[in-house]
């Protein structure tokens, strides 16, 4: 199980959530988003707006990391790394690994 209890809690208070693609090229490319929906089997799936490089990126390999973080009771923080995909008008992202941060 990648998420926790904890991580689930993160994601639905974190005022926003960073998500990390790569291209084709190997460049990294970073935004952050406002919220994220927890899905069933460790996916997290994220509206689209605009997210035009996300997207392109996500579509030539797949590869994406997400960052949450927050300073409510004390700072900490998770690093989850896996798969994502485009599904209607959402990213749809599977972690497979979760890293404690802070």
């Amino acid at each position: 199980m990648v998420f926790t209890d904890e991580i689930k809690d993160m994601v639905v208070k974190a005022p926003f959530i960073t998500i990390v693609t790569v291209s084709i090229d190997g460049d990294p490319h970073a935004i952050v988003v406002g919220k994220g929906e927890i899905k069933e089997n460790n996916i997290l799936g994220f509206d689209i707006y605009k997210m035009e490089k996300t997207q392109q990126n996500i579509k030539a390999n797949g590869k994406m990391q997400v960052i949450i973080a927050t300073m409510e009771g004390g700072p900490k923080g998770f690093r989850l790394t896996g798969k994502a995909c485009i599904e209607d008008k959402q990213v749809l992202f599977k972690a497979e690994k979760a890293e404690a941060l802070l």
